[in-house]
This record gives C-alpha cells, sequence and structure tokens, in this order.
C-alpha cells in the first residue's frame, strides 16, 4: 500500500482497548489477518457521544502498529489510551497509513511513531511489533525524532514541533530492543525517567 493511499475510518474502542478496521478498509487495502498495519487515530466522541474537546497544549493525533486478528482488530496500547484519555465506548476517527505486506522486506522507518516511558537510564523500548515490521536487528542504528513529551501525570510537557533538526537524535538499538535518549537533550527538554515519551522513526542503517 503506497503512503498516498489513505484510507479511513470510525470505530468504538470495546472492552478490551480494541478498534475494528471496517470490512471496506480491509478489502481496498487488502487486509488479511496477521497483517501488520499502522493507524494514525484522534478520539472524537466520548462514552456519551459527545464531541471530545481536546486542550491546545495536548497531542492531537496517535500513532501506533500492530498485528490483525480475524475480525480486523487493533489494540489500542495501553499508554497510548492513557495520554488520549480513551476508554472502552469512545469513538475514534483512524486512518489507515500503512500495510506492510508479505513481499515487503525492511521498510522506510518514518511510517513507525511509537509512545514509551522513559527508564531510569534515559531509554525507549522499541516495541516488537516495529522491530519485526523494520527487520530491526541488535546493532542497528535508527534515526528519531522527538515529537513530544508527556509527564508522569500524564498531562503534556511541551509539544515539539516536528522538522525541528535539534529534537533529532540516533541510537543504537541494543541487544534487548532498548535506545537511549542523550543525556543533553534530556536535559535541555527535559526528560525525566517516568516521561512518556513520543518518538518517529526516521532511518535505520543496518549494523552490517
Amino acid at each position: 500500500m503506497s503512503e498516498v493511499e489513505k484510507l479511513g475510518f470510525e470505530s468504538e474502542v470495546d472492552e478490551k482497548g480494541r478498534i475494528k478496521i471496517t470490512d471496506e478498509v480491509q478489502k481496498a487495502a487488502n487486509i488479511v489477518p496477521g497483517s501488520i498495519v499502522t493507524i494514525k487515530m484522534d478520539p472524537i466522541l466520548d462514552v456519551d457521544k459527545k464531541p471530545v474537546e481536546i486542550p491546545a497544549n495536548e497531542p492531537k493525533h496517535f500513532e501506533f502498529i500492530d498485528k490483525t486478528d480475524e475480525e480486523g482488530r487493533l489494540k489500542i496500547p495501553d499508554l497510548i489510551e492513557k495520554a488520549a484519555h480513551i476508554s472502552s465506548g469512545y469513538t475514534v476517527k483512524a486512518t489507515l497509513e500503512h500495510v506492510l505486506g508479505e513481499e515487503e522486506k525492511k521498510t522506510s522507518t518514518n511510517k513507525f511513531q511509537f509512545m514509551d516511558k522513559v527508564d531510569d537510564d534515559g531509554r525507549l523500548k522499541v516495541p516488537d511489533m516495529i522491530k519485526k515490521a523494520a527487520d530491526m536487528s541488535p546493532g542497528d542504528i535508527v534515526t528519531i525524532r522527538l515529537k513530544h513529551v508527556l509527564d508522569i501525570e500524564k498531562k503534556p510537557v511541551e509539544i515539539l514541533v516536528e522538522d525541528v533538526d535539534e529534537f533529532d537524535f540516533t541510537a543504537e538499538v541494543d541487544d534487548e530492543g532498548f535506545i537511549v535518549i542523550p543525556e543533553n537533550m534530556r536535559e535541555s527538554v527535559p526528560i525525566l525517567p517516568g516521561n512518556v515519551v513520543t518518538v518517529k522513526m526516521e532511518l535505520i542503517l543496518d549494523a552490517e
């Protein structure tokens, strides 16, 4: 699926924190059970079906990657549920950003965005699904763009503007799939242990 063929749909979040890609979108995008899909979404209706009002200083969109089940459902990561204040009964508007086909090998990582909590060593864990989709191995070098930071209480510290070079960094993926945010960046933003950070992969260089 090319980057310009974006397909949109709406879905209600179920009791397990899942959304369902509509049958029409599944058919149009050739999605089958087990497809690895990148989704960009934002909440639009709360449990009372009232429009969701997102404060100006909070993230407007959330992106994640997951494997579809037999029904075409995807699990919203727990951190995104908390950061977006989403719960069962909410309705989200989603865009299909990418579908990883069987014939695709290592893909451009600008399709992959994730959220994680910073540990005591300033590290983030690359999700296993992204490592698989990007064919990522220990020793690979990744270029990362910092998108936004949430504090321990899940309130925005700062929304960083995209395409600002000083918030890019490179890191080596270790044996456990961790990357380290540079100490000078952690001090300048600032980023503290326990902060929830969203980053976007921009490039991968093979360890070989």
